[in-house]
């Protein structure tokens, strides 16, 4: 929006205004470069841009604020970062009393040695921000350690106190779109350890896989599912504890697992009614669910062609299941699949462009009109 109203006054008219029948993204982006540049730098800062962020843009009394979408959790990016820049890092979880009183003995610590300290998940505290937070930052002085870093991860919220957002650098942070995206970040998160056994290893693939087909829905609303519904990375993660307790009291710790004999209607089962399941409410989403986990949760995904949806161009499952074949796999998807790797139309990503940019054409209209009266 800022930057469509910095494109009207460098233009001196309202292209935008004037055609707002059929547009798309695309021709939303066009209009601003044509304003300014290509190289016009509109859409902000990234989490490609942390690095640069932390060491130059702000400074030991200035924390940076990172706020992302439901189920993105980006304190993982910051921990990378400190490792690889050999700086010691605090972190904690908020949201609770022990959480504040850790935060403030943190941020005293840390703000006098130099060190970095994390806030996470500080949605879920909004009134000890308001309250708390924004005084300790405000009474950060010139005598704070200069390399003194604080970051705090947030899910967007409208709760979030004005005062925080003022005296905090702000990176915006979307969860990346696509399979892919999904399955990597998914695949990111699991331990090492974990991958010991080939079978239960191909299970955790099929599984990456339909989390990453019930994220990728999240975007085509109203067509991907009816409802917005929480669906998250730490729904998967649960799914994978359940897998693994599932398969262990059916066959035992066996290294040579029978994939005929694993427990799929177990499986299926828990997943459709109780780890995903358990937060649909509508019976249209309920059977789009039950049939992809009823689908690819088979015997027949141990197979080397098994297609993993019935369309043509889909991938099929990689005929080794080791941790590097399977990252391997992930790595060799292309970065944007079609609407029908997830059982949608072809249109469904015209469809969502059109919707998206009508979205903004409202917004912009508003705006300008509200900045008019005024």
């Amino acid at each position: 929006m800022f930057t469509l109203h910095l494109a009207k006054i460098a233009s001196g008219g309202n292209a935008l205004a004037e055609s707002k029948e059929g547009l798309s993204t695309d021709d939303i982006t066009s209009m601003i470069e044509e304003a300014f540049s290509p190289n016009f730098p509109w859409q902000g800062r990234g989490l490609n841009n942390l690095k640069e962020v932390t060491f130059n843009d702000i400074s030991s009394t200035v924390p940076l604020l990172l706020c992302s979408a439901p189920g993105h959790d980006v304190s993982g990016r910051v921990e990378v970062m400190a490792k690889s820049e050999h700086k010691e890092l605090l972190s904690v979880a908020m949201g609770s009393a022990e959480g504040y009183r850790t935060a403030e003995n943190f941020i005293g610590t840390a703000s006098r040695r130099g060190t970095w300290v994390m806030l996470k998940n500080c949605h879920l505290c909004t009134d000890w921000l308001e309250d708390t937070l924004v005084k300790i930052v405000q009474s950060l002085s010139a005598g704070t350690h200069s390399d003194f870093r604080m970051f705090i991860t947030s899910e967007i919220s409208p709760k979030l106190p004005t005062a925080l957002l003022q005296i905090s650098d702000v990176i915006v942070a979307e969860s990346p779109t696509g399979v892919k995206a999904s399955l990597s970040r998914f695949f990111s998160s699991i331990s090492s350890e974990r991958f010991s056994n080939s079978v239960q290893n191909r299970l955790y693939l099929v599984l990456g896989w339909v989390h990453a087909v019930i994220q990728e829905r999240l975007r085509f609303m109203p067509n991907g599912w009816s409802e917005q519904y929480e669906f998250t990375e730490a729904d998967a993660i649960h799914a994978l504890d359940v897998i693994d307790s599932l398969v262990d009291d059916a066959c035992g710790k066996k290294q040579n697992l029978d994939p005929e004999k694993l427990p799929w209607e177990a499986i299926r089962t828990t997943l459709c009614n109780g780890v995903f399941g358990g937060k649909i409410t509508n019976d249209s989403d309920q059977e789009i669910l039950d049939n992809l986990v009823n689908k690819t949760f088979l015997p027949q995904a141990f197979d080397v062609d098994f297609k993993l949806v019935d369309v043509e161009g889909a991938p099929t499952l990689p005929e080794g299941s080791s941790k590097d074949e399977l990252f391997a796999w992930i790595d060799s998807l292309p970065p944007h699949n079609p609407p029908t790797w997830i059982g949608l139309d072809e249109t469904a990503e015209i469809a969502r462009d059109k919707m998206v940019a009508q979205s903004v054409v409202k917004k912009y209209g508003i705006v300008t009109g509200a900045l008019s009266d005024e």
